[in-house]
């Protein structure tokens, strides 16, 4: 930690020897497939891909119909209040609720970056956030994510001691919990 402190995140051999060595850690040599050890790539990524898919392939329909059930509807004036454009406030919230110190992103900057940096991003942020609302979408590569294979065990040998998770950009983040607060007001409403 020491030399972190000293070098800093410069492109020092000390930095790049980190994010070799950490890499040659988080990397998946093999598995086991049909009880047999296999370190082809092809092969691993097949059996990754056939595993999530079952796993999370759509469930048959269980056949519950819910044409007589009366559903409760949202005054006007909160449903009006759901489509209103993102404030400052409401973002500047968000922002601050994240956890700030997590893994960057894929653009590389986590939330304690950008509070850091707010009066310089808040414009581009709200930017994004308009441009969200308008169109119910974000510009192509704002919205890509990863999957990454998280280790259930110390040494896995079986895809199914993985658990997948997925790396967003900080932007979905945002309206993720913009959007959650708005619902957390009327859930109750609609939901005894």
């Amino acid at each position: 930690m020491s030399n972190w402190f000293k070098y800093g995140d410069s492109n020092s051999k000390f930095y790049h020897s980190t994010i070799r060595w950490r890499r040659l850690k988080n990397e998946v040599k093999g598995v086991e497939l049909n009880d047999q050890w296999c370190e082809d790539s092809d092969a691993m990524r097949r059996e990754v891909k056939r595993v999530f898919e079952d796993r999370f392939k759509a469930t048959p329909d269980l056949g519950v119909r819910l044409g007589a059930v009366e559903f409760k509807s949202l005054p006007e004036d909160v449903s009006l209040r759901m489509v209103e454009v993102f404030s400052e406030e409401e973002v500047r919230e968000a922002v601050w609720h994240c956890e700030g110190t997590k893994s960057p992103g894929l653009d590389g900057f986590n939330f304690n970056f950008i509070r850091a940096n707010w009066e310089t991003l808040k414009e581009d942020v709200m930017e994004a956030m308009h441009c969200f609302h308008e169109t119910g979408s974000l510009p192509n590569g704002c919205n890509s994510s990863f999957i990454a294979l998280v280790p259930k065990v110390k040494d896995p040998t079986t895809i199914d001691q993985f658990r997948p998770i997925s790396l967003v950009e900080v932007m979905y983040k945002i309206i993720t919990k913009v959007m959650s607060h708005w619902f957390k007001t009327v859930i109750p409403m609609v939901i005894d």
